[in-house]
């Protein structure tokens, strides 16, 4: 499967570049065999030119009236491409199937089960819910233009005219207004209803039949989406009555559970990396060829004599994916400006500036976990309650927890310059949806040399780990894997070499200045 899909990227590569290169051919060809000694002198000159003049023609059409492959978002009934929509992909077309039984292990019975859940789907921040509107109503009047009032020259690769039709009818939300900025969707509420439904059943033997509250442990980060979430969690756990009685253990201010990053200087200046240095993976797969060439294609299909900007395809592509994460079953219009090969392209731009952010790329990711590590790590060992730990979080600390974990790690790097062999990565932000989740689930087993077991679970799916057996893992093993989080303190190396060590570093100086001081004055009074 792997090599097919190659090749027919590679093909279809090949196929373009010999299109152009035999058409130049044909062109050359016409030249030499018409300024050939072989012709009879009596075909005139100016024939000759308007020959010529014909191929040069016929070849400019050419290139003009084939961008890009012809494609049809409403006929397409797999639509594979929403499948790889990065952080904002569709929990629901992600997770694991109702049928899956991965998390039944003979002979073993749960006994502790740790969550860390990102957050359901959300509406955008204040900035895109007041940008959004102005710039898609231009991108959607421009390309009704380009169809409708200009002559648009392309043969292959136009839009169908039903999916021209759904663009035509697009308008905004007006109810999605700034004061509801980040706000969980009711399709968000829905995300984290029925996970805890389809959790509670499967792990039945540690959840029980209601909320005790010794039994339970929840906490979210300070914000509406989060706190939403574990309220929805909560009504799938207990029912919408009894859930106004659970009680969250309140946030921390700062975060170093559930938010470490926010506290930690060095984060916040490697963030800013892809601003301030032109040579980053991002920025250089942004100039390359094939980026570039994605953007040609997009405008191109879109009817644009011109290359649109990488913000205007980003706009669209954030409506598309917003859209469909808020209604699954109807399609988003600006969903139908890509094609599956296109989204591709998007989506590992967006993958490589999460990898050198979040991930692998950047060298304390694994280190900013600390705390959520230990504190799984702690909860797992513990054999008193709670029995039950959930926490709502970002994306951010999802994608560092599983650094962490040393899940999901290539054995190369995401670069700008290996797409075409980074396809069947284990690496990608699709795994981080609305909704992604990370659980730890332990289990006591009959076995007699290891009787404690644990699997790790991302999206109800098992992680595969190298040290484990198809996802099960030996808890000793566990254990000894992760010593670092248990054994140091996070506190002093969460975050080392940073600003905030330094800040600290500056505030013992600081105080043990004070102090020598006060013991100098003191010395000079006694005198």
């Amino acid at each position: 499967m792997m090599h097919g899909k190659q090749s027919s990227l590679f093909g279809e590569l090949k196929t373009v570049q010999i299109g152009r290169h035999l058409s130049v051919i044909f062109l050359s060809y016409s030249i030499t065999f018409f300024s050939s000694k072989s012709i009879p002198k009596m075909i005139p000159r100016v024939l000759q030119a308007i020959l010529l003049l014909y191929c040069l023609v016929q070849f400019i059409a050419a290139q003009r009236s084939t961008c890009c492959e012809s494609y049809c978002y409403n006929d397409d009934t797999e639509r594979k491409q929403v499948k790889h929509f990065a952080t904002k992909t569709v929990y629901e077309l992600i997770r694991a199937p109702d049928t899956d039984r991965q998390h039944i292990v003979p002979n073993c019975m749960p006994v502790k089960f740790w969550l860390l859940s990102r957050h359901g789907t959300r509406l955008p921040g204040k900035n895109d819910i007041l940008e959004m509107p102005k710039q898609l109503k231009l991108l959607q009047d421009s390309i009704m233009d380009n169809y409708f009032k200009r002559n648009n020259p392309l043969v292959n690769g136009r839009m169908c005219d039903e999916d021209l039709e759904m663009l035509r009818n697009w308008h905004w939300d007006p109810n999605i207004t700034v004061q509801y900025d980040s706000h969980l969707t009711e399709q968000g509420w829905e995300d984290l209803k029925y996970l805890a439904v389809r959790t509670k059943e499967k792990y039945w033997q540690v959840f029980g039949s209601g909320y005790q509250p010794s039994k339970f442990a929840f906490r979210h980060t300070a914000t509406q989406r989060t706190e939403a979430s574990f309220k929805a969690f909560a009504e799938g756990l207990f029912g919408r009555d009894e859930a106004q009685r659970v009680k969250p253990t309140p946030a921390t201010d700062p975060d170093l559970l559930l938010k470490p990053y926010d506290s930690c200087p060095d984060y916040g200046e490697n963030k800013n990396r892809d601003t301030r240095d032109e040579n980053s993976e991002v920025n250089k797969f942004i100039r390359s060829a094939l980026f570039a060439g994605t953007v040609s294609d997009i405008s191109q299909r879109l009817g644009f004599r011109h290359n649109l900007s990488v913000e205007q395809i980003e706009v669209m592509w954030d409506a598309c994916r917003y859209e469909q994460a808020w209604r699954i079953a109807r399609p988003s219009p600006f969903c139908t400006a890509f094609t599956e090969d296109q989204v591709r392209v998007l989506e590992y731009k967006e993958d490589l500036a999460y990898f050198y952010r979040n991930s692998y790329g950047y060298s304390r990711s694994q280190d900013l976990a600390c705390h959520a590590m230990a504190d799984m790590l702690r909860q797992l060992s513990s054999r008193d309650d709670p029995s039950v730990v959930a926490y709502f979080t970002h994306d951010t600390e999802i994608q560092l927890f599983l650094a962490a974990l040393g899940a999901k790690r290539d054995s190369t790097p995401l670069r700008a310059d290996n797409f075409p062999f980074m396809r069947n990565r284990k690496y990608t932000s699709s795994d981080i949806p609305f909704a992604a989740n990370i659980a730890a689930v332990k289990y006591q087993c009959a076995e007699q040399r290891e009787p404690e077991k644990v699997i790790f679970f991302l999206n109800e799916k098992p992680i595969m780990l190298d040290w484990c057996s198809v996802g099960l893992c030996n808890w000793s093993d566990v254990k000894q894997q992760y010593q670092r989080f248990t054994g140091g303190n996070c506190d002093r190396f969460y975050c080392q070499g940073s600003g905030a060590r330094a800040a600290t570093a500056w505030s013992h100086l600081a105080v043990g200045f004070v102090v020598l001081l006060l013991a100098a004055v003191r010395h000079l009074t006694m005198r």
